[in-house]
């Protein structure tokens, strides 16, 4: 497939529910995404569900759909391979390809994964590609990976009942190790499922261990449920609300459910010694790996990754930093991996595209005369998430009123829960209005959203922070000739920032968690502006600081007062009776 103009679907299929994420490209740039989630044990249910409720949002049928998730059992090895020829042989890919297709699979099992770990010739030693040396003996060796068959057979008689046709498997700690390990260094990921427990290390050459083991959140649910006597579907429903591996004194004092007589105490005598066999059993079985290979974090997944208490055991176990990621981490690893793996194709699609408009810019150029204007950020700007923007009156009060630039978000349903606005809103609100365009991403994959939004038009792109990518990001505004800009949320420290701040030319403080407009005003942020502003003084910077979120007559004073420079609008002039004098009220020194 070509992420060209097509649609694809990202499914992560556990035993106990279905994710997914799904995509619309348009000219090679993301056009639309969504996500949606059912939990249920009944797969194909779920399955169908999640797939009905993609395609009515992304708006049309998924040509290609890629698959992770639970495959059942795993089996791990290293295998090696040697050819020999008679005289100098130039290597190519068929070579490679021949040496993988010589690994036997064991009985019962399928290969998912062969990663190359490393290739040696006589002349060349520990070659990251041998490809194109040319040597008499080609020595490989592959990391494999392998799952049952029947339990693959199982998920296909699935994904037939619930007429999905898939393109390709991956491995769910495959993709998180392509996704989410940062740089060169050794990581531990553990995943607690349903079904099962899978444990990994992954080296910058590929996997040294993967491992499977046949305890999930499943067998505690059936724990719960014998030794309580009580229904799985009820002890499924209570360990969800009440198991905590951490619980505090009043526990034993606190029914676990009203239909029960039975304590959150007695729950979580359950639940703690068995999270603790498990992690002593995983510990006991890593400990050599660990200090071989000197991991530096553990990225932990999965259901039971939620359970309060299981990152502290963890932490006491492991002498390592650990990462918990969201019940999402798959699909969004999967969706992550399929887009930055048609980068080459996309990016040279682009290219060819931009040379053409740029071709065609410079002949019509010929035949006019060029205007030189430079635009500039304006004090006050009206956010698009509270106005019609569909309505020419729109963009007709602003210019009354003097407006100069109007905000814009883009949620895409990942970074935070709500979707809103949208590329090709973007496109539509610049064929209707001549001054600044200021876009806020609340978006996953920013590089890919930033090339989007300056393509639609933006002349300011603000990013999100903790996002994959976002250095990439700024660079990429930056070459772009467009203003770039990070936002940082209420819990957000300024430190964050330390590393980028040279540059970047906004700095947008948000007084309101991210995802809704009409929040309150959170004062907490003024000694952040304040802070900003010390620091561009002292240093001799040039970024600007906006803030979005509850500014209104009264909160603008203390904002101008610790240093702000702009200020986004929404609901406040949205509902004002008057909107030129609104904006007034918002302006600094306005007595």
């Amino acid at each position: 497939m070509r992420l060209i103009d097509s649609t694809f679907l990202c499914l992560d299929i556990g035993a106990s529910g279905v994710r997914g994420i799904a995509h619309r490209v348009k000219n090679a740039m993301l056009d639309k995404s969504a996500y949606y989630a059912v939990d249920d044990f009944d797969t194909v249910f779920a399955l169908k569900s999640v797939i009905d409720e993609l395609e009515q949002q992304i708006g049309r049928h998924f040509d290609t759909t890629y698959i992770t998730g639970n495959f059942g059992a795993s089996y791990f090895s290293v295998a090696t391979q040697n050819d020999k020829w008679p005289q100098d042989h130039k290597i190519t890919a068929a070579d490679i390809k021949t040496q993988i297709a010589k690994i036997e699979s064991p009985d019962g099992f399928f290969p998912m994964h062969i990663i190359p770990l490393r290739y040696d010739t006589p002349r060349f030693r520990n070659m990251l590609s041998p490809i194109g040396h040319t040597d008499r003996q080609l020595v490989s060796t592959f990391s494999a990976l392998y799952f049952t068959s029947d339990y693959m057979q199982r998920l296909l008689g699935f994904l037939r009942q619930a007429y999905v046709q898939p393109d390709a498997f991956f491995a769910p700690q495959f993709l998180a190790n392509n996704v989410y390990k940062p740089g060169r260094q050794n990581i531990m990921f553990i995943d607690f499922g349903a079904e099962h427990t899978t444990v990994s290390i992954w080296t910058n050459r590929g996997p040294v261990l993967y491992k499977t083991y046949a305890i999930g959140g499943n067998d505690l649910t059936e724990e719960i449920s014998k030794t309580l006597s009580i229904s799985f579907t009820d002890a499924e429903r209570i360990k969800r609300t009440v198991a905590n591996i951490k619980p505090n004194e009043m526990a034993r004092f606190s029914p676990a459910d009203t239909a029960y007589a039975f304590s959150c105490a007695d729950v979580n005598e359950i639940v703690i010694p068995f999270f603790t066999n498990l992690i002593t059993k995983v510990k006991s079985d890593t400990e050599k790996y660990i200090e071989k290979y000197h991991i530096s974090e553990i990225i932990v997944t999965g259901g039971g990754a939620k359970t309060p208490g299981f990152q502290e055991l963890l932490s006491e176990n492991f002498d390592i930093p650990i990462r918990t990621l969201g019940v999402d981490a798959n699909a969004r690893a999967l969706s992550e991996f399929i887009w930055q793996s048609h980068k080459p194709q996309r990016l040279a699609y682009i290219s060819r595209i931009r040379r053409n408009k740029k071709r065609l810019e410079k002949i019509i150029n010929l035949f006019r005369f060029k205007r030189h204007k430079k635009q500039i950020i304006a004090p006050i700007m009206p956010s698009t998430l509270c106005f019609d923007m569909t309505r020419p009156e729109t963009y007709t009060m602003f210019s009354s009123a003097g407006i100069r630039a109007i905000h814009v978000d883009i949620m895409d349903g990942l970074y935070v829960d709500k979707i809103a606005g949208g590329i090709d809103e973007l496109r539509a609100i610049r064929s209707n209005w001549n001054g600044h365009l200021h876009v806020h991403l609340m978006t996953d994959a920013p590089e890919v959203w930033a090339a989007d939004a300056i393509n639609a038009g933006a002349d300011t792109v603000i990013l999100s922070t903790n996002t994959v990518g976002l250095r990439r990001a700024i660079q990429l505004v930056k070459k772009s000739g467009k203003r770039v800009g990070i936002a940082l949320n209420p819990d957000t420290p300024i430190s964050i920032l330390k590393t980028v701040l040279r540059d970047l030319d906004e700095v947008m403080v948000m007084a309101v968690t991210p995802g809704a407009a009409g929040q309150e005003f959170n004062k907490n942020v003024l000694h952040k502006i304040s802070a900003l502003n010390a620091t561009r003084k002292k240093y001799g910077l040039k970024f600007a600081i906006s803030i979005d979120g509850g500014i209104n007559s009264e909160t603008a004073t203390p904002c101008w007062a610790n240093g702000a420079n702009v200020l986004v609008s929404g609901s406040y002039l949205a509902t004002a009776p008057d909107f030129s004098l609104a904006v007034q009220s918002l302006l600094p020194n306005k007595n």
